[in-house]
């Protein structure tokens, strides 16, 4: 055995769930010196997770640089902005979705009055004052991850572990209810997330 190019090998993640690399802006918009975040609430004619409320921001593609590069491309996008008309203040943690996305948030200013939806991609926006954040606990939930065998699974393999296909480990959901607006899931953990770095940079 070759033991110095066993030894040399650089170790790796080598993932089972083959997660999409997703990359949103938290965009921040002063209006009457107020800070708020703003939000869009999804085309009902897109297919995937239509009506949701969520960031803008999307899958990274082959001709971006970066993960900021590309929650400013679909910023710009999906609110009309354009780039100088977005001040990139920093990054927050990633989040890792069970169904197979990691989503990378980004924190930005958005020039007030500079906003010119895609009605392709965005339903509406709405923005939510940073002050009812810092006094509003999300509420808390969880969600349960299980495991089945899909179609054209090896009945040799699922007749031994049948017994095994059950809950496997659960998840943390969070919710804001601002208004008629219900804002949950990873926009609400990255909420969650920027609210925390809030007070730790701007309160402290």
């Amino acid at each position: 055995m070759n033991t110095e190019k066993w030894s040399s090998i650089k170790a790796k993640q080598s993932p089972v769930l083959r997660n999409k690399q997703c990359a949103v802006l938290v965009p921040l918009i002063e209006n009457n010196g107020n800070l708020g975040v703003l939000f869009e609430v999804r085309s009902s004619k897109l297919s995937w997770q239509p009506g949701d409320i969520c960031f803008p921001g999307g899958g990274r593609e082959n001709t971006d640089i970066s993960f900021e590069h590309t929650a400013v491309r679909e910023t710009m996008e999906e609110l009309g902005t354009s780039k100088k008309q977005i001040q990139m203040l920093g990054r927050l943690d990633y989040v890792e979705s069970p169904v197979g996305v990691t989503v990378w948030p980004f924190v930005g200013m958005i020039e007030a009055g500079c906003i010119h939806i895609s009605k392709q991609e965005v339903q509406e926006i709405f923005i939510v004052p940073v002050s009812w954040f810092l006094t509003q606990e999300p509420e808390h939930f969880c969600m349960e991850i299980a495991t089945r065998p899909a179609a054209g699974f090896p009945d040799v393999i699922a007749k031994q572990l049948s017994w095994q296909w059950r809950k496997r480990s659960s998840y943390d959901i969070y919710m804001y209810q601002y208004e008629n607006k219900t804002i949950w899931g990873i926009t609400a953990h990255i909420v969650k997330n920027f609210i925390s770095q809030y007070r730790r940079i701007e309160m402290t």
